[in-house]
């Protein structure tokens, strides 16, 4: 963010910071903008299961775009130049572009934070985590509208931010900012830290779970950002030559607000990996040598997708009804035979069809199975 001060240090009129300011702006966004894609392809297209989160991850990219051009609207009005080099001219339209940037960051952050939460709510299904989720969505939407408010009446009147011939009647301290960002950084910890326990509880694979930790873990890495982000800030806020030495807390705002809008979309792609690492096994011919995976797990269990409620359904399916009447009629047959009594089969109730007799031949080491089954296949289709 530019300063809005005048300041009068001696420097080089060549040293400027403008083109890695530009780039980092552009190849951040970038980024984020292609795991979007591929998170909103994978849920759209190939998974359909589009939910609020996948919106709200959209709109934060875009903001993220404002965000990242408003960086670059701010080079062209000299941000990345030393104060001595900026025509005084620029000050105001540089101060006024700078306060928007502030904006859409917090803005995208927000939005980003709400997003991950709805995905956690989505796929988190223990009830603790869906009432700590709701505290947590409370918390980042106050603290949402606290940053905005403060952002908003950075001064008053407003335009004495940026205009100099406007005099303030209050101006928010820098502490104030500080704190914002403390504040930030807390709920994103926060965050971050609850899916772990869920996962390392999980009845998985122990790679597997590793694998999870790390992907929700990388999210810390967004806090690290924020601290050293804060850093920079403070160290350099009273800086007379602000709009070349800052420049670090430019690239480090840029960084955190895309690297969370990633964070938030790696979570939601590991069936495009494993689509990945499927298509990459035929090309090798190990298709051939692997079982064909059951149609229910095309689209695995995985962070954003819905499976469990309709895995929860096929176990309840007709066919496991069915099945588990077979099974409960031949444990009568078996016990009436060693009592030597008479049962009447019919009263057990009707078998499965016929289509089903080759794959309960292959589960079953009973024999006496085939005998009822062949014997209703020379009656015809059963009614």
């Amino acid at each position: 963010m530019a300063s809005t001060g005048h300041g009068a240090v001696e420097s080089n009129p060549r040293d400027s910071h403008q083109g890695s300011i530009i780039a980092c702006a552009v190849i951040t966004w970038l980024i984020a903008a292609i795991f979007v894609g591929m998170r909103l392809y994978l849920r759209g297209r190939v998974m359909k299961i589009m939910g609020l989160e996948d919106w709200v991850i959209l709109v934060s990219l875009i903001f993220s775009g404002c965000n990242s051009g408003g960086f670059i609207i701010e080079v062209m009005y000299g941000l990345g130049l030393h104060t001595a080099n900026i025509p005084k001219d620029q000050w105001q339209p540089l101060a006024e572009t700078a306060w928007f940037t502030v904006l859409f960051y917090t803005l995208t952050l927000c939005l980003t934070k709400v997003s991950t939460l709805l995905l956690y709510k989505r796929t988190l299904t223990y009830d603790w985590t869906r009432r700590t989720i709701g505290i947590f969505m409370t918390i980042v939407v106050l603290t949402s509208i606290l940053d905005i408010s403060v952002v908003i009446t950075a001064c008053v009147p407003l335009n004495a931010f940026w205009d100099m011939s406007v005099k303030a009647t209050y101006c928010q301290p820098h502490q104030v900012y500080y704190a914002i960002i403390g504040l930030q950084i807390g709920t994103d910890f926060l965050i971050f830290l609850l899916p772990l326990p869920v996962v390392w509880s999980m009845r998985a694979p122990r790679d597997q779970k590793v694998v999870l930790i790390a992907v929700f873990s990388f999210g810390f890495f967004i806090c690290i950002v924020s601290i050293i982000r804060l850093i920079e800030l403070a160290a350099n806020i009273h800086n007379e030559d602000y709009t070349y030495t800052s420049v670090a807390v430019d690239y480090w705002s840029l960084i955190e607000v895309n690297t969370a809008i990633v964070c938030s979309c790696m979570m939601t792609l590991k069936p495009l990996l494993n689509r990945v690492i499927a298509s990459s096994n035929r090309q090798d011919g190990n298709a051939e040598a692997q079982p064909a995976a059951p149609q229910g797990l095309m689209h695995p269990p995985t962070i954003g997708s819905e499976p469990s409620k309709r895995f929860v359904a096929r176990k309840q399916s007709w066919l496991t009804v069915q099945m588990a009447r077979m099974d409960k009629s031949l444990q009568t047959v078996n016990e009436a035979g060693d009592m030597g009594d008479e049962v009447n089969l019919r009263t057990l109730g009707p078998p499965p069809p016929l289509h089903l007799t080759a794959a309960r031949d292959r589960r079953s080491h009973n024999s006496s199975v085939i005998m009822p089954l062949e014997q209703h296949a020379d009656e015809g289709p059963l009614k």
